[in-house]
């Protein structure tokens, strides 16, 4: 198989060749970043490396690939997907894949008229962790949510260059939330099967750096089957190395039911409280995870997510699709107009979508 990596830049691309690294079916990889000497120092030390390109049309003209991971800036990334749908190549793309929802709606529209498999990197679904947590919900072990807690914290915004564009309101769309909110944004709902319906936020740049964007964010939600529940971003640790693969992080999923608790730190294990028949016990259940250290963006169970993406048919489903990108952007959208208007805001949801780019089943 022969694939493309598009964006040679960005905080995870190299994890990406690392992932690339690691799959036997990928043989050969063409290389794309606008800046030709980005392209070479990656060619130069990438065993897969199969050419470079500093234009798309020389890489869509030259290279023979029939998949392509895409990883640029957000300001960039609409206009790269709809360029290489067109082409009629399968995309992997980076999240949150646009500033706002209304821009992602160009992929929507490429998509529909040329089918493709399209995938977006939301790697935490596959976590052995959110994996369980999905079973025991699921599997009525709490009951009916009632409360949602979710946390992501992470290493000071001084630790990871305020200059870099991901600080820039005009090329990210946001900050911390669009980073990595997003992530946790879309556990819920694949965990859950509900949506956030409505929200309330506040965000701020409480650090003294230079940026426009978000460091720190406390948005109250309201998810479609009634319950209520909080997100706590922000760029707020002292700990941690330099740069973006020595982050330090304080994440964590609490959910609460009419009959029990699924509680989740990343750094520990999850704590199952029932009174649910099929459940009950005299003490809390644990479950722990020993992950294997995996080079790649993701890990293991990234790796598995994008071996899954290379495999799969235009419409077959996928770990994340074109909805849930979509879907997540909707609610980043309403909570950056929340903090504006300094009210609660209802997410507009794109119905048109769920009719013409649901995955075959």
């Amino acid at each position: 198989m022969n694939v493309a990596m598009i964006g040679l830049a960005h905080p995870h691309s190299d994890m990406y060749l690392e992932t690339l690294e690691q799959l036997g079916e990928v043989v050969r990889v063409s290389l794309y970043d606008p800046d030709e000497a980005v392209a070479r120092e990656v060619a130069a030390r990438f065993s897969k490396a199969a050419g470079i390109h500093s234009s798309l049309d020389s890489l869509l003209a030259n290279a023979d690939f029939t998949h392509a991971l895409v990883a640029v800036r957000n300001d960039q990334s609409v206009a790269t997907l709809v360029r290489l749908i067109g082409a009629g190549k399968n995309v992997f793309a980076e999240k949150p894949a646009a500033r706002t929802a209304t821009e992602f709606e160009d992929v929507i529209a490429a998509l529909t008229r040329d089918p493709v498999a399209f995938g977006i990197a939301y790697m935490n679904r596959w976590h052995p962790a959110v994996q369980q947590t999905r079973d025991l919900y699921r599997g009525q072990a709490i009951g009916r949510l009632t409360s949602v807690e979710l946390r992501m914290v992470t290493t000071q915004v001084g630790f990871r260059d305020p200059h870099h564009w991901l600080f820039q309101r005009e090329i990210a769309g946001g900050g911390i939330l669009s980073w990595l909110g997003c992530q946790l944004l879309d556990l819920l709902r694949y965990v859950t099967g509900d949506e956030v319906a409505s929200v309330a936020a506040l965000l701020a740049t409480t650090s003294n750096e230079e940026i426009t964007v978000e460091d720190t964010a406390a948005v109250s939600f309201r998810l479609s089957g009634g319950a209520i529940g909080n997100l706590h971003a922000g760029y707020l640790l002292s700990a941690g190395a330099a740069g973006y693969r020595g982050a330090a992080y304080d994440r964590a999923v609490h959910l609460r039911g009419t009959q029990g608790t699924i509680a989740y730190r990343f750094d520990g294990p999850l704590v199952l409280e029932s009174i649910a028949p099929a459940w009950r016990s005299a003490s809390p259940r644990m479950f722990d995870f020993a992950l294997p250290s995996t080079a790649g963006y993701g890990g293991a169970h990234g790796v598995d997510i994008v071996r899954t993406f290379l495999s799969a048919a235009p419409r077959d489903p996928v770990p994340a699709g074109p909805v849930d990108a979509l879907r997540v952007l909707e609610t980043l959208d309403a909570i950056y107009e929340s903090d504006r208007s300094g009210t609660t805001v209802e997410v507009a949801r794109r119905s048109f979508v769920a009719r013409t780019l649901e995955p075959k089943r």
